[in-house]
C-alpha cells in the first residue's frame, strides 16, 4: 500500500504528535510505501531517505520556538505537493494537524479522489492554552464547556471535510458527534515500541549516571511549556518533599520554562532535589532506564488526548499520577487521579504511592500488562484496516 502521511511536528522536534507520527511511519515501511511530508528547519524543502520504503519531504516554514528544536509549520507549497502525489500516487493519505500545508493536501486529494484519514491529537484545553496567554483567562476559559464545543465544531469545519476521523481516545467520541461531526470516527490509540521501555539495569546506576542523590524519583517527561503546567507539579514535590527528604524530581525534556523552573526550585530550596535532565529520546535505551528506576511517573497537564509519555510510562510499569481532564489515567487502576491545578490534592497522591508498596506494585502490575495493547504492532495494523476500508468503498 501507498501512504503519504502529512504532520507539522516531526522529530528532532519532541512532542507526544512528533513521536506517535514517526512511530506509525517508520513502522509501516516495514511492509508498505510510505512518503511523509512535514516541517524542519530548511531553507528549500528537503527530501530525505529514511529507508528504502520511507522517504521525508522536510518544509521550510514559520519556526515557532517553543524550545531548542524549533517547530515548524510548513508553508502550504500546493505546486510541490501536487508533484510530490503525482510522483508517488498514494492510495490514501493519513493527516495529522490541520497546519497550512495540511490544508494544501486535503484541497489536492479531494479533486484527485484520494480518501484523507484525520488523526486528532490534541483537546479543546491545549488549544486555549496555546491562544491565551493569562492563566486566569486560560484556566476559566479551559474549564467552560461552551468554549470546548466551539472549538469542536469549528474544527470539525476541517474533519467532515475527511473520509475518517481517529482519535486515540473513545471518549473523545461523543464530543465530536455532539459537535455535528459527520465524518465516521474511530478510535486508534498512539503507537510505542514497547519492548523498547522494558529496558532496565541497576536502579543504583541509574542514579550514579544523572548524579541523583535522592532514591524514590518523580519523573516527567515531555516539553518544558506553560501548557504542561510544571509549576504545580514542583510546587507539590515541594509537600512531599518537606516529609520525604529520599525524593526527587527528575524532569526529561526542554523547552521555554527550563528556566523558570529552575528559579522556581531555587526560590523554594529545592535546587538540590529538582534534575532537569533535558532531552533524551525515546529509542534511547537511557530513557528506558530512567522509566524502569523511577518510584512513579507525575504530571500536572490539562491538555492530553492520550499523552506518549503516559503510555511509554504504563509500558515500563509506572504508577501514573494525573490531573483529572488527562483521559489516559483511570483511577486506582493505572495511576491516581487529582483535581486540576490543587497542589495539596497531587502531593497527597504522590506521597500515597510513594508509601503504600502494596498500592504500588498493584498499579504497576496492571500497567505492564496494559500497556501491550499500544505497542506499535498492534496499532498499525487497525491504521492498515482503516486506510483499507476507505480504498474498497
Amino acid at each position: 500500500m501507498k501512504i503519504l502521511i502529512v504532520s507539522a511536528a516531526y522529530p528532532p522536534y519532541t512532542s507526544g504528535v512528533a513521536t506517535a507520527t514517526a512511530n506509525l511511519a517508520t513502522f509501516l515501511s516495514k511492509s508498505h510505501q510510505i512518503t511523509l511530508v512535514a516541517g524542519g528547519n530548511y531553507q528549500q524543502p528537503h527530501r530525505k531517505f529514511i529507508n528504502h520504503n520511507f522517504s521525508a519531504y522536510l518544509f521550510p516554514g514559520v519556526q515557532i520556538k517553543r524550545q531548542k528544536a524549533f517547530l515548524t509549520i510548513p508553508y502550504p507549497y500546493p505546486k510541490k505537493i501536487l508533484s510530490i502525489i503525482t510522483a508517488f500516487q498514494p492510495e490514501v493519505i493519513h493527516l495529522q494537524d490541520f497546519s497550512p500545508i495540511s490544508f494544501s493536501v486535503l484541497s489536492l486529494a479531494r479533486k484527485l479522489k484520494i480518501p484523507v484519514v484525520m488523526t486528532h491529537h490534541f483537546t479543546a484545553e491545549y488549544i486555549v492554552k496555546t491562544l491565551v496567554a493569562d492563566p486566569k483567562l486560560s484556566n476559566t476559559l479551559s474549564n467552560s464547556q461552551l468554549t470546548q464545543q466551539i472549538i469542536y465544531r469549528l474544527v470539525n469545519l476541517f474533519y467532515n471535510r475527511c473520509q475518517l476521523l481517529v482519535v486515540p481516545n473513545p471518549n473523545l467520541i461523543p464530543l465530536f458527534k455532539k459537535a455535528g461531526l459527520k465524518t465516521p470516527i474511530v478510535a486508534i490509540p498512539n503507537g510505542i515500541y514497547v519492548k523498547n521501555f522494558h529496558k532496565k539495569t541497576r536502579p543504583a546506576n541509574v542514579l550514579k549516571l544523572h548524579s541523583i542523590t535522592q532514591p524514590q524519583m518523580i519523573l516527567f517527561v515531555g516539553r518544558l511549556e506553560i501548557d504542561k503546567n510544571l509549576e504545580v507539579l514542583v510546587e507539590a514535590f515541594r509537600l512531599v518533599h518537606q516529609y520525604n527528604p529520599t525524593t526527587s524530581l527528575v524532569l526529561v525534556g526542554d523547552g521555554n520554562k527550563k528556566t523558570q523552573l529552575l528559579n522556581q526550585a531555587k526560590k523554594l530550596h529545592l535546587i538540590d532535589a529538582v534534575y532537569l535532565l533535558g532531552k533524551i529520546d525515546n529509542t534511547d535505551s537511557a530513557l528506558s532506564h530512567l522509566y524502569n528506576a523511577a518510584s512513579l511517573f507525575a504530571s500536572a497537564s490539562i491538555i492530553e488526548n492520550q499523552s506518549v509519555a503516559f503510555i511509554e510510562a504504563m509500558a515500563a510499569g509506572l504508577p501514573i499520577v494525573s490531573a483529572k481532564t488527562a483521559i489516559t489515567v483511570n483511577s486506582s487502576f493505572n495511576g491516581l487521579e487529582f483535581e486540576p491545578g490543587n497542589t495539596g490534592a497531587l502531593a497527597v497522591c504522590l506521597q500515597k504511592i510513594l508509601i503504600d508498596q502494596k498500592l504500588k506494585k498493584t498499579i504497576s502490575k496492571y500497567n505492564r500488562h496494559a500497556g501491550r495493547q499500544y505497542d506499535i504492532a498492534i496499532t498499525s495494523r487497525q491504521y492498515i484496516k482503516a486506510y483499507q476500508s476507505l480504498i474498497t468503498i
